[in-house]
């Protein structure tokens, strides 16, 4: 349990390393520095309960590493040219993440993680999206939630790492291109202060902020703009995943909840329901194999729009039709077979034990937890339809990184999704290795240099007083909500992407941003509304300077005068990389492969 007594109310002027956000990224960097003897550290959080790793999931949310289980055959080599494999993706950094896997892995199952392991002590593995084996696991839906609360637990109450609760920073402090220290807003008393540091760790998550139908937990905003805004670089920013999810309670449907065969139907104004899958698919097999096929393809992909991810397409045309659409485990769907259906379905869910009369007692029977986990959000699947929508769920790209994961801003380093370290698509569970690997090669980095900064105390000092002024002259006022700009955003720069109605919003926005106004929800708000404004141009921008060249790929159609841009497939060799001002392309480095000598590597360390 978090010790209160150690949530400072009056923080230190100047620490070694500030680490802002309380997820597994941020806890996870904080304790590697711990580890290589760094403890001048502090937290930074607006709420150490808030962020993506303690709020979301999935039927059985997935941690990626190299196999365990002793009998699949793997190396670290084959890993990162999986990882890699989807295109635009440094293999460098997708060989670091996965050598590095298995350490990462064993030291959270040393702090408690139960990860499933057989009789003999190998940590069994599944299949997940783009795997080629079986190198997922998991401890059920909550595995980042508890991998979060474990690596907390020996942060602050092991560790006795100060944490900075209640703050909400608002801005980078930087000089010359060189971060020097941030502003934080105390919600509590509404004051600016400054916390000058050596070096600071973001761990803050991707722009959840930008959209309006995303799985993202309410709670989780990030904070790219603010990092945007001191001329931060990005990868691939415009390399988004976006799937099928629940809406009232924000949640990947995703593996068990596709293969038990829900009936998938859509409802009218006034109450008429059509399962409107078997309206496309004239076979009813080839529906429910596809629908199927969603539980380990779950990220919509350009790549499979006549297999699984045609049924995201169905789904979000019935919704533009102003229709709901609704996963309903009451009923078999329409027609259902068993005998009919692809030996893959049948194997399943006869190996699973799940081959009982319909969807719900499918589900139990496969993944109770799937069921429990809604049930304990106010939803109960064996009684109540599931209303469900295409949403992003997770930024490929991010903040640009080299393998130290400093960002192009020297002693500014970026680590979990907010980093952009992958290409085009990405395994599942991929994320939640690179919060533990990215957070180790950051300690090794800075322990092997470290630098006083000689910061004088004055530094930034006119800048904190120019936003107290800008706090105090806030005006709380219910009337300002950009709420039509998140729901423009997933309408037209979501896996569906208009050309013509980008360039507009783009102008919507830049209007904004240059008349922005002193006027907010709340004080909080107002820094929330600036830093979405500055995420979503970013995002619009970076889509424009990618899409004519690379046409439609990964998790993204383009649409230019209403027909979609085929894939050139030669920019996959190459990174996006994009600026305030225009995108470039970097060529991606290949996986490295060569042998070392044992003794000389020896020698060296």
């Amino acid at each position: 349990m978090l010790m209160e007594a150690l949530v400072l109310e009056k923080c230190k002027d100047q620490y070694n390393v500030i680490v802002i956000g309380s997820g597994a990224g941020g806890f996870s960097s904080a304790d590697w520095l711990y580890k290589y003897g760094i403890d001048d550290i502090a937290i930074v959080t607006e709420g150490i309960n808030k962020g993506t790793s303690r709020n979301t999931g999935s039927d059985k949310q997935t941690y990626y590493k190299l196999s365990l289980d002793g009998l699949t055959k793997d190396c670290a080599y084959d890993m990162a040219c999986d990882i890699a494999s989807g295109g635009c993706c440094d293999g460098e950094l997708a060989y670091i993440e996965a050598v590095n896997s298995t350490r990462c892995f064993y030291r959270l199952v040393e702090y408690g993680v139960k990860f499933p392991i057989d009789e003999f002590g190998g940590f069994v593995g599944y299949k997940t999206d783009h795997d080629n084996t079986k190198r997922a696991t998991s401890i059920g839906p909550y595995t980042s939630k508890v991998m979060t609360e474990k690596l907390e637990n020996r942060v602050i109450n092991v560790n006795k790492t100060d944490l900075l609760d209640n703050r909400q920073v608002i801005k980078i402090l930087t000089q010359n291109n060189i971060a020097y220290g941030i502003l934080v807003l105390n919600l509590g008393n509404q004051k600016v202060e400054k916390i000058l540091a050596n070096y600071i760790i973001v761990a803050t998550g991707a722009p959840a902020c930008i959209y309006e139908k995303s799985v993202y937990p309410i709670t989780q905003h990030g904070m790219s703009g603010i990092i945007i805004a001191e001329g931060a670089k990005l990868c691939n920013f415009c390399e988004w995943q976006y799937g099928l999810a629940s809406t009232s309670f924000r949640w990947n449907v995703s593996g068990s909840y596709m293969q038990v065969l829900p009936r998938v139907i859509s409802v009218d104004n006034q109450g008429n329901e059509r399962e409107f899958l078997l309206d496309y698919y004239k076979i009813k097999e080839s529906a429910y194999n596809n629908l199927f096929l969603k539980g380990y393809q779950w990220p919509f992909d350009v790549n499979k729009l006549e297999g699984s991810s045609r049924i995201d397409m169905l789904v979000q045309e019935q919704i533009s039709q102003d229709r709901k659409v609704f996963l309903d485990f009451t009923k078999n769907p329409k027609g259902y077979n068993f005998d009919n259906l692809q030996q893959e379905v049948k194997d399943y869910l006869t190996k699973s034990g799940a081959n009982l009369e319909n969807p719900i007692k499918r589900l139990i029977s496969l993944n109770s937890k799937a069921v429990e986990l809604y049930k304990t959000n106010g939803i109960d699947l064996e009684k109540q339809y599931l209303e469900i929508a295409v949403c992003a769920q997770h930024n490929n790209g991010g903040i640009k990184v080299d393998t130290n994961y400093e960002s192009s801003i020297k002693n500014l380093f970026a680590v979990g999704e907010v980093a952009g370290v992958f290409g085009l698509s990405r395994q599942g569970g991929t994320a939640l290795n690179s919060t533990q690997v990215g957070g180790l090669c950051i300690a090794k980095y800075i322990s092997k240099n470290p630098i006083d900064n000689g910061i004088n105390n004055l530094l930034g000092e006119d800048i904190k007083l120019k936003y107290q002024e800008i706090v105090d002259k806030i005006i709380i006022s219910k009337d300002v909500n950009y709420q039509y700009i998140k729901k423009e955003m997933s309408n037209i720069a979501g896996f569906y992407r208009d050309r013509d109605k980008i360039l507009n919003l783009i102008f919507e926005i830049e209007k904004v941003i240059n008349n922005y106004e002193l006027k907010a929800e709340s004080i909080e708000n107002y820094f929330y509304d600036w830093d979405m404004l500055l995420s979503a141009l970013s995002l619009l921008k970076a889509i424009l300077g990618t899409m004519d060249k690379s046409g439609s790929r990964g998790g993204a159609l383009y649409i230019n005068n209403g027909k979609i841009i085929k894939e050139k497939k030669d920019y996959r060799k190459y990174l996006a990389i994009s600026t305030k001002e225009k995108t470039t392309f970097q060529k991606i480095k290949p996986v490295p492969k060569k042998e070392s000598w044992f003794e000389t590597i020896l020698k060296n360390n």
